[in-house]
């Protein structure tokens, strides 16, 4: 989501980070800090406990991908050193969150096996079609500037379904996309997050992947028109008004200048 040329204040927003990344490029995000009233919750107000054998549901997989999209925007990468891949399911018989999960780290095995030390990590995500296929979006991540793996090695490694290979040409938009599953939620199709368990790793990110540098800066008090904004928000059911109300959680500022 863009939001147009506006004016922040420190009573709404914290120091911003400033992320710095190896090719140059130069990135900003801020928090919101909309502080809540303290008021007393009383235990009949408080949600029912978690029960791991029930879907997941749309609030909790908002919740989820916007947990991970401050990670995402920390890494280090760029189209020298990572690949974006998507990984197709083609059968019903596979077309299960374990039974994915399990293939999809069989496929990083061979990975493994065909980059030897030039493989670092990767972030993937497991999203469900509106077929009700899962398929995979993952991004893999070398050492050096030219990986040793070509398509149609790793197509050769994934043989569940298709498989398509692309360079990363836009690294906040990549991020951005990952932390914006196409669910349909707001158009009322529960049936598809009765294929999730509660709990799912909806997103997965490879620990010891490349950091940039992060300084704090002081927030921005104008947005230039070298600056787009993105704001990332969820919602919560209010206990108080008994209604599902949306929270912003980020405004990410991103110089378009810096986009490579």
């Amino acid at each position: 989501m863009k939001c147009p040329t506006t004016k922040l204040t420190n009573t709404n927003f914290e120091s911003a980070k400033q992320f710095t990344y190896s090719d140059g490029a130069v990135a900003t995000l801020c928090k919101n800090v909309r502080r809540r009233s303290k008021k007393i919750v009383k235990v009949r107000n408080r949600p029912p406990p978690v029960n791991r054998n029930e879907p997941m549901t749309k609030v909790a997989l908002k919740r989820t991908l916007n947990r991970y999209f401050e990670r995402l925007f920390e890494l280090d990468i760029n189209n020298n050193n990572c690949l974006f891949v998507t990984l197709t399911i083609s059968s019903q018989n596979d077309n299960k969150y374990q039974r994915v999960s399990g293939l999809f780290k069989r496929f990083i095995g061979g990975i493994r096996g065909l980059a030897k030390n030039s493989y670092i990590g990767t972030f993937r995500a497991i999203e469900l079609q509106r077929n009700g296929f899962f398929h995979i979006h993952c991004v893999l991540i070398f050492d050096k500037e030219n990986n040793v793996l070509s398509s149609s090695d790793i197509e050769s490694l994934w043989k569940w379904g298709l498989v398509e290979v692309k360079a990363v040409k836009d690294r906040f938009g990549l991020f951005d996309y990952f932390t914006n599953i196409k669910h349909d939620l707001e158009n009322g199709k529960d049936e598809i997050f009765t294929k999730y368990p509660k709990g799912a790793r909806i997103i997965y990110i490879s620990p010891n992947l490349p950091k940039c540098s992060t300084n704090n800066s002081a927030v921005p008090q104008e947005l230039s028109n070298d600056c787009e904004a993105h704001i990332k928000s969820h919602q919560f059911y209010d206990s108080n008004s008994n209604k599902i109300r949306t929270k912003i959680d980020k405004l990410v500022l991103i110089e378009k200048n810096s986009r490579r």
